[in-house]
């Protein structure tokens, strides 16, 4: 256990929880105010920067092991699916009442079965395609959502609409919808350059309304809707594929046993 206390990608996992850590201390805390909120929001960024590293260091320091594997996973479940929840909830989640707790704790549970699922299939086989949001994402989406308007200090009347946001954030995340990953994009110059440009502007509009967590969320919400705007695409090619094979051709477009049929 020593060794494992010595490990380099595990001190940053280990910075990963205690971001997470005191987001729950921060919103624990009876009459927290705006500020409160919004630094609980930027603790889960924190956070998910730490979760990114620990995964480059054990690359290259070559100490990737199974323990660092599940102590990743433990770590995320507390900054990104606890500490997201119950920043939503501590916002306006609470004025739903039972709805509100229960919309929080769907997104909870669907991040620990979306690591579950991530680490049973990394077992076998090291995907290549995300399948479903990361529970990363998936928080670091909601605690900007929270911070941009808290940032602001706009009291949402209508928790309605953050409710639905969650909602179908933790659906995605337990969903077969695939999402790109670093590993599988091909960034050309051009694609490159736009980027820059993009990320430039992002940050002239952040210095310009001082709400720098409203202008991170834009990209997080490209993001997020990319994995459905995909899924769409795909299932619009595969009709078309089918609905262009002639009616005589003798083949069986429902035949299963069809070695090159695209499965579903």
């Amino acid at each position: 256990m020593l060794r494992q206390f010595l490990s380099p990608p595990n001190w940053f996992t280990a910075a990963n929880l205690f971001c997470g850590f005191y987001a729950v201390h921060l919103l624990m805390r009876p009459g927290s105010d705006y500020r409160v909120i919004v630094l609980a929001g930027w603790l889960v960024l924190f956070g998910a920067v730490f979760d990114m590293l620990d995964g480059r260091v054990a690359r290259m320091t070559h100490s990737d092991s199974a323990f660092g594997t599940q102590l990743d996973s433990l770590s995320d479940i507390v900054t990104f699916g606890l500490a997201p929840a119950l920043l939503a909830w501590k916002w306006c989640l609470h004025q739903a009442g039972l709805f509100g707790l229960v919309v929080a704790f769907l997104f909870v549970v669907c991040g620990a079965f979306r690591l579950a699922r991530f680490n049973c299939r990394a077992q076998v086989k090291p995907p290549s395609e995300s399948c479903g949001i990361t529970i990363t994402m998936a928080g670091i989406t909601v605690a900007l959502l929270v911070a941009s308007f808290a940032t602001a200090e706009r009291d949402p009347r209508h928790p309605w609409n953050t409710a639905v946001i969650i909602g179908a954030l933790s659906l995605l995340m337990v969903s077969r919808v695939p999402y790109r990953t670093f590993k599988t994009l091909r960034l050309s110059p051009v694609v490159l350059a736009c980027l820059a440009l993009l990320l430039g502007i992002l940050v002239v509009f952040g210095t310009r309304f001082q709400n720098f967590a409203a202008v991170l969320l834009l990209p997080c919400a490209l993001y997020v809707t990319s994995g459905p705007a995909e899924s769409l695409v795909r299932l619009g090619l595969r009709r078309l594929k089918f609905a262009g094979r002639a009616p005589d051709s003798g083949e069986d477009l429902f035949d299963d046993t069809d070695p090159q049929s695209d499965e579903f």
